[in-house]
């Protein structure tokens, strides 16, 4: 079984071949793709098209039996407007077209970074450790090292798998969009 990332980022391809042990064994391959939003996508939708886009484009890339696409962005709350959450988002595409999705936690921006391209910017300024990105990234950092990028990571890959582990739960419904 081949599994293609739609990324080189190291903690994103460690998070999907420690995830897809619930699926066997697999070759896992991070693979440079584009996904087609910007860098640092700013609202809920935005990250969902650049996971979907990345799953896609590395699917076919490699001719892959999966695709997996892991984008992170911001998201507004509701009630909170003066606030910003970063999630994590993996969406898997399989040969036959079937998509799924999962989510990450999520945790508050810190607004100052709002006025960088990037979190992962911000966060290289105020850390001084430029990948800090492909490392313990942002999360790392803010929760004292308690929970890593490719444990924020995992989980949404986790919560994308569940369909595809739990087949006899998961139908597609006629008519339902």
């Amino acid at each position: 079984m081949r599994v293609a990332v739609g990324s080189t980022n190291p903690s994103k391809v460690l998070a999907v071949k420690k995830a897809w042990i619930l699926l066997g064994d697999a070759e896992v391959l991070g693979v440079k793709v584009s996904s087609g939003v910007r860098e640092q996508p700013r609202s809920l939708k935005e990250v969902i098209i650049g996971a979907r886009n990345r799953a896609l484009n590395a699917l076919n890339k490699i001719n892959a039996d999966y695709g997996v696409g892991i984008e992170a962005g911001y998201m507004e709350i509701p009630i909170y407007e003066e606030k910003v959450i970063d999630v994590q988002v993996a969406v898997i595409v399989d040969k036959e077209g079937y998509e799924t999705i999962g989510f990450s936690p999520a945790f508050e921006v810190p607004s100052q970074a709002l006025n960088y391209d990037t979190l992962g910017k911000y966060m290289a300024k105020v850390t001084g450790r430029a990948k800090i990105n492909e490392e313990i990234g942002a999360i790392g950092y803010l929760s004292l090292g308690t929970i890593t990028r490719m444990e924020l990571t995992y989980y949404a890959v986790i919560m994308a798998l569940i369909p595809r582990i739990n087949k006899h739960l998961y139908t597609r419904l006629e008519g339902y969009a």
